[in-house]
């Protein structure tokens, strides 16, 4: 069935071009939304309106393409960007599909691909009881096969796309990234991170080691990007501090008094903020300065193999954690906090009553989720894009069936 995809912004990355150039090559139209240099970079010129105008004016701008063209589907990445949230309300009076483009629920080789919404947007049941009765229907969830991520070659594409931004501005003379912070400030401080990598590294192996001996027990708190919509949309929190505030000072009153709070950076924060610093500095407010360590690095599978329990807000790490059996609680809204999974209780109950997740239940969720929202391959290198771009046009052109 011929299909008509209008394409909003994508990735910073040549990925969206690949998908529309071989939905086009199938008999689909393909229409592009260009919304700043970096979109003009990457997509190409070719069937595509460039949108100049301010931000509050796109719900009737969308309105007034959408009545004037018969497109049966739009695709976007990130559906908390300023320039995607007016198609929300918009699309389903023109009877249109929403396909949003995300990084993976599942970590590594996948990404997601799903109907409606993502994360806190995302149409999935939280019903454990569903999942379960799922599992007769649904295959179980394979391995990804590897896609040869690399961190320097997304790095490249950005900078790429934030230097098309910079040349292209007079054209794009509204456009407001959803990055807080411009790229110079960005990479000059992800550049004193890597400086610092090996150090980072060293020290984490030495706290791992030495929380692996000791006879403590301790929970885990991976850390999210300040940024993220999952923090900025779907958490009750304004930011990390207040996130890492809320966990600490709970921890301090309602932990066992023998354990320890091993807070985790995320391995892409730029240190424009320091949740070290921050995170210390209330530690010995509040007398539990010798209770605390903070890593910049360190392998995760191990930290959650040994860790009495973990606290996200809604991380993707939460689905790791329930992979090694590990109590977990979920702060904000993520697709995975549900009875049988997560404590649903408090946060200061969590710490001596958190339980371990069903396995049976989370084997019915995950290959649920794999199987119907996930796709092997990445949005950045040569070999995980030509996989993703396979893998998004047969899901594509499924959903026209269903």
């Amino acid at each position: 069935m011929r299909r008509s995809f209008l394409a909003l912004q994508g990735t910073a990355s040549p990925f969206f071009l690949r998908l529309e150039s071989e939905l086009a090559k199938r008999g689909h139209e393909v229409r592009r939304v260009n919304f700043c240099g970096g979109d003009f970079l990457f997509t190409g010129h070719e069937r595509a309106w460039n949108y100049t105008g301010e931000v509050t004016d796109l719900s009737s701008w969308y309105a007034n393409i959408l009545s004037k063209n018969s497109f049966t589907d739009i695709l976007l990445f990130g559906d908390c960007r300023a320039v995607h949230r007016p198609i929300h309300a918009i699309a389903p009076q023109y009877g249109l599909r929403v396909h949003v483009f995300e990084e993976g629920y599942v970590r590594p080789h996948w990404l997601t691909l799903e109907r409606h919404g993502v994360n806190g947007r995302s149409m999935l049941a939280r019903d454990p009881a569903w999942y379960l009765e799922q599992r007769r229907r649904t295959p179980a969830s394979p391995a990804g096969r590897a896609t040869g991520y690399n961190l320097y070659e997304r790095a490249w594409h950005d900078i790429r796309y934030r230097a098309a931004n910079a040349i292209y501005s007079a054209r794009f003379p509204h456009y407001k990234s959803h990055r807080p912070h411009n790229g110079y400030t960005e990479y000059k401080a992800l550049a004193m991170r890597f400086m610092c990598e090996r150090q980072y590294n060293r020290e984490a192996t030495e706290a791992i080691s030495k929380l692996l001996l000791g006879n403590r027990p301790y929970y885990l708190f991976p850390l999210q990007l300040n940024s993220d919509s999952q923090i900025q949309v779907h958490s009750p929190f304004s930011g990390v501090c207040e996130a890492i505030d809320g966990v600490v000072r709970s921890f301090a009153i309602h932990a066992p008094p023998d354990a320890l709070l091993v807070i985790k950076n995320h391995p892409l924060d730029t240190g424009l903020i320091n949740y070290r610093r921050f995170s210390h500095k209330l530690a010995r407010e509040l007398g539990i300065a010798d209770r605390l360590r903070f890593i910049d690095a360190g392998h995760l599978p191990t930290l959650l193999d040994h860790a009495r329990g973990a606290v996200v807000v809604n991380s993707t790490v939460g689905l790791s954690a329930l992979h090694h059996r590990r109590p977990l609680i979920a702060l904000g809204t993520a697709i995975y906090s549900m009875p049988g999974l997560t404590w649903q209780g408090s946060l200061d109950d969590f710490w001596l009553h958190g339980e371990e997740p069903d396995m049976p239940l989370y084997q019915a969720f995950l290959d649920y989720v794999v199987h119907h929202t996930q796709i092997n391959g990445d949005f950045y290198t040569r070999t995980g894009i030509a996989m993703a771009t396979a893998g998004a046009v047969q899901r594509l052109e499924a959903a026209a069936h269903a």
